[in-house]
């Protein structure tokens, strides 16, 4: 129950960042009213198409990261910004292979993906010391980061 109230915290800390609004009529009706159409972050995990949840969370992890490094200063795009995106993309790579594969494999992709957390908390640490991410962005990748590590460790233990 806890987990569902964090996992709702979550969503609703995002929504905030990004400004947007609780429910998708109220979305589509100020997209109409603005000359730029707000960006939505999709639920990944449609009914038909299940998938591990922590697939899901790192997919939205990697959006929310593209979403509040799509303005940072210019100076920083090429060298940490990218590090910090290029971070979350390999996260879901290693999470796919590691799906894919079995045994030996599956456990060295896996130990890819903590790896690939770690260096997205750095990066994310750094960006908020140079001032392209805010504290409160800073706190939200923290906390999404720790769900991923807890659902991943439980992947990790549950195939020993």
């Amino acid at each position: 129950m806890e987990e569902q109230n964090n996992k709702d915290f979550m969503d609703e800390e995002i929504r905030k960042e990004l400004n947007q609004p609780d429910d998708s009529s109220q979305i589509y009706a100020t997209a109409n009213k603005a000359a730029r159409k707000p960006y939505v972050i999709h639920d990944f995990d449609p009914l038909k198409d299940r998938e591990m949840a922590v697939f899901t969370a790192a997919k939205k992890l990697s959006e929310y990261i593209f979403v509040i490094t799509e303005k940072s200063p210019k100076k920083l795009r090429w060298s940490i910004i990218a590090r910090l995106q290029n971070s979350s993309v390999e996260l879901i790579e290693n999470l796919y292979r590691a799906n894919q594969e079995q045994g030996e494999k599956r456990s060295d992709y896996q130990k890819q993906a903590v790896v690939s957390l770690s260096l997205i908390d750095f990066y994310s640490e750094t960006s908020r010391c140079m001032q392209a991410i805010t504290i409160r962005q800073t706190g939200i990748i923290a906390r999404q980061l720790y769900e991923i590590k807890k659902m991943l460790s439980g992947w990790m233990r549950s195939k020993k």
